[in-house]
Order: C-alpha cells, then sequence, then structure tokens
C-alpha cells in the first residue's frame, strides 16, 4: 500500500448519496478530535479477501471515543454505515497470500494521531486510491 493510502476507518458509509456530504461533514465536525500514540502490534491476515493488516492489540480511550461521538453523530444525522464492531487496523497488502508460517516478530509501529479525516476510496485505470474528502479535522 503506498503511504499515503494507510488508514484506520473509523466508521464505514459504503456509498453515498452527494446531498448528504454536508450532513456526513456536520457529524464529523461535531466529534472531538484527540491526540494520542496507536501502537500498531499485531501482524493479521483476512482469508475471505486476502487481505494481510496490522492491529492494536490495545486500543487508546481516546480512539474509542472518538468513534463512539462519529457513529452517535452519523446515526443521529440519520446516516448509514457498517454497524460492525470497531476493529482497529491497517491495510498492509492487498491481494496477499497466506503466510506459511507464524508471523515473523515485528517491531511495534508508534503512530502519533491528533484528529482524523473523511476519506473517499476511488479507482482509476491503476486501481483504487483515497483521496480526503473533508478535513483533517485537527486537536
Amino acid at each position: 500500500m503506498p503511504t499515503e493510502s494507510l488508514h484506520i476507518t473509523l466508521a464505514f458509509l459504503g456509498q453515498v448519496e452527494a446531498a448528504q456530504f454536508d450532513a456526513i461533514v456536520a457529524a464529523a465536525r461535531s466529534v472531538q478530535a484527540r491526540r494520542f500514540m496507536l501502537r500498531l502490534d499485531e501482524p493479521g491476515y483476512w482469508t475471505h479477501n486476502h487481505i494481510a493488516w496490522l492491529s492494536a492489540a490495545q486500543v487508546p480511550e481516546e480512539l474509542t471515543a472518538m468513534v463512539a461521538e462519529l457513529r452517535a453523530a452519523l446515526v443521529q444525522a440519520g446516516i448509514g454505515f457498517d454497524p460492525k464492531s470497531f476493529a482497529p487496523h491497517v491495510t498492509l497488502v492487498r491481494n496477499a497470500r497466506p503466510p506459511k508460517e507464524e508471523w515473523p516478530t515485528l517491531n511495534p509501529v508508534d503512530w502519533p494521531v491528533n484528529g482524523f479525516a473523511l476519506i473517499c476510496s476511488e479507482r482509476d485505470e491503476s486501481g483504487p486510491y483515497y483521496r480526503i474528502a473533508a478535513g483533517p479535522f485537527v486537536a
């Protein structure tokens, strides 16, 4: 994954109507952005979609609070999102082969966080890419 594509999804909205954009931005603006350090220290692999990822063994309270506030604001605005439990992870490789053995020991990645942004997933002839649609909303 290109560095600029690395992200953690707080709430997955899927396909949205252009008419919903202002309400989504307003919901995001109502969330208190926070500063914290996110330690990514657990590698994993999903067999159903062939994605290798890195997650956090300990989820900082600040991250949990931002997710809860954002999701509550989206509900209040009538914006639908994927209701799955929040599982912070960063996709490292798409179309990855499954690991043949145990994961090697990896050095943890300490990722300083100072807010969030609304991200759109788009596609062109080279494949999917992400762009900032609104924000960043920073602490």
